[in-house]
């Protein structure tokens, strides 16, 4: 992925706000998949517009408590009204041109798949049937691949057929070595699910 080596630098934020705005910046990049470099730039302009209105709101929260404990009434200065509208709208801007509001209406399907088709491609790899580490002996990047053919295929021990169910703990719940839900708790399945099993599976002479 391009973001690989990009790091959110948080100009213009505190210490809190910085690592606030580190956390909403990853979280945006794995839920919109954002890896093209650009994007991550302005992605993080998003984050600090956003940062920048909640600091609005916490400062109109601050002097509403302040005059509420003089006993004055407060009304939100125009300024600052004003300066929340633009910077909301800066914010709505940004999100548009990054691509997070669904258009529902008049989407080019050809555009539409192409973008799933990069998504999986971002999801495929992060669940890729291998893994990259270092070598704990000589700090070199090695490749770990699962062989398939180092597994070994056989008969589920907790199904008959597509019913889950199992041949020897039946055969202790009819020795009456187990309670019946004993047998449900086993199975990780209701007490009426044992009486189907009797009826429907278990009461043919012939089992498994």
């Amino acid at each position: 992925m391009e973001n690989i080596n990009y790091e959110f630098k948080g100009v213009g934020l505190n210490r809190s706000e910085r690592q606030h705005g580190e956390k909403k910046f990853q979280n945006y990049c794995v839920h919109y998949h954002i890896d093209a470099y650009s994007d991550l730039q302005m992605l993080e302009e998003l984050v600090y517009q956003e940062i920048m209105q909640e600091r609005l709101k916490a400062k109109v929260t601050f002097l509403e408590e302040k005059y509420k404990k003089e006993d004055k009434e407060y009304s939100v200065p125009r300024h600052i009204v004003e300066t929340m509208k633009i910077n909301f709208e800066q914010i709505l801007v940004i999100k548009e041109k990054l691509g997070m509001f669904e258009n529902k209406e008049g989407k080019d399907g050809f555009i539409y798949i192409q973008q799933l088709k990069e998504k999986f491609k971002i999801w495929c790899q992060g669940n890729q049937g291998s893994r990259t580490i270092v070598c704990p002996h000589c700090s070199k990047i090695i490749l770990l691949k699962i062989r398939t053919e180092a597994w070994e295929a056989q008969k589920h021990p907790f199904f008959k057929d597509k019913v889950l169910a199992n041949r020897a703990l039946w055969q202790l719940y009819k020795d009456e070595k187990i309670t019946k839900a004993e047998v449900a708790a086993v199975l990780g399945c209701s007490v009426q699910y044992v009486d189907w099993l009797e009826k429907k599976i278990y009461q043919a002479p012939a089992q498994e």
